[in-house]
C-alpha cells in the first residue's frame, strides 16, 4: 500500500469512528455541538491533531465532506435545518 493510500485509509477510519461516536452521543441525548464535544472528550477521543473537541470543531467536522459522505448530519435530532 502506498503512503497516500495508507494516509487515506487512516483518515477514513478516523472519520468513521468519530461519526459513530457522534451518533452514539446523540442517542444518549447530546443535542448541541458543545454537548457532542463533551461526550467525545469524556470518551477520550481527540481530534486528528490530538486536541480536545470543542463545539466549533464538531460543527466543522460535521460539515466536512468525509463526515457528510458517511451520513453525519450537522442538524441535531429534532431540530429544524435552516
Amino acid at each position: 500500500m502506498s503512503r497516500v493510500a495508507g494516509d487515506r485509509a487512516s483518515i477514513e477510519s478516523f472519520v468513521c469512528g468519530i461519526v459513530t461516536a457522534i451518533a452514539t452521543a446523540r442517542e444518549e441525548g447530546a443535542a448541541t455541538h458543545a454537548e457532542i464535544a463533551d461526550a467525545l472528550n469524556r470518551r477520550g477521543l481527540t481530534s486528528r491533531k490530538g486536541r480536545a473537541w470543542t463545539g466549533v470543531m464538531v460543527a466543522k467536522f460535521l460539515a466536512s465532506p468525509g463526515a457528510r459522505r458517511l451520513g453525519a448530519s450537522g442538524v441535531p435530532p429534532g431540530a429544524k435545518p435552516r
